[in-house]
């Protein structure tokens, strides 16, 4: 006998996650625009055509729904799968050209900047004021860190860190170079175009963490980039 009940509850499914998207997204460009303390559940609530009870419902608290806003962002998606699942990363860890893999966390990596950079000032706000987000982005930091120090453990079984460095040293390194604060400075406050970043961040970061012994141009491992360079 056919279950007439599950065409039902799927559709009742995709109404529910078309809400959330819809307050996701007009929760993003309020804080983005307005700011934490500025951006209410009720304006969020107005702008995405939904109950207030609604916003409340699904995400429980301003904080709670602000790291949503966050994951999204940074994910590009909804209801994103963890970085270290997504193809592209996948496809950096798989990478067996240590100085294409690098491009590739670069062009990935600064992409998730750009999403999150008009959070900021919410975040920041919403960090100081508030433990459980303050808990929450300091969370971020260490699974960021966690990610690279992945990364970097490939690039050693490539041989292809620079031999003084230990994996320890190399993540170090690059959590610090490669880094939300490090974009927004060149970015934002010193008006570097996102391409001229990643070019700058892809050559430091070779400087900084390969063995100049390696094979290979560090310009040809860029083809099909965003940030390649000719000649």
């Amino acid at each position: 006998m056919e279950d007439v009940k599950a065409p039902v509850r799927q559709t009742r499914r995709a109404r529910a996650r078309a809400t959330q998207n819809r307050i996701i997204d007009h929760a993003y460009r309020l804080f983005s625009a307005s700011g934490y303390p500025s951006t209410t559940m009720e304006t969020i609530a107005a702008e995405a055509g939904v109950a207030t009870q609604t916003v409340y419902y699904f995400f429980r608290t301003k904080a709670l729904l602000l790291q949503q806003v966050v994951e999204v962002a940074a994910a590009g998606e909804a209801h994103p799968l963890p970085v270290m699942e997504r193809p592209w990363m996948r496809q950096i860890l798989t990478e067996n050209n240590a100085r294409r893999a690098l491009a590739l966390i670069v062009e990935h990596g600064v992409d998730i900047y750009i999403r999150v950079a008009p959070l900021r000032p919410a975040l920041e706000f919403a960090a100081a004021s508030d433990p459980d987000v303050n808990a929450y982005w300091r969370a971020v930091a260490e699974r960021r860190k966690g990610g690279m120090r992945t990364f970097v453990e490939r690039l050693a079984e490539l041989r292809a860190l620079q031999p003084e460095l230990t994996v320890q040293r190399a993540t170090d390194v690059m959590f610090v170079i490669n880094s939300h604060e490090v974009f927004l400075g060149l970015t934002r406050d010193s008006r570097w175009s996102v391409t001229d970043f990643k070019r700058w961040l892809y050559d430091t970061l070779t400087q900084q963490l390969l063995d100049p012994k390696l094979h290979g141009s560090p310009a040809a491992a860029t083809a099909g980039l965003s940030f390649h360079q000719i000649g």
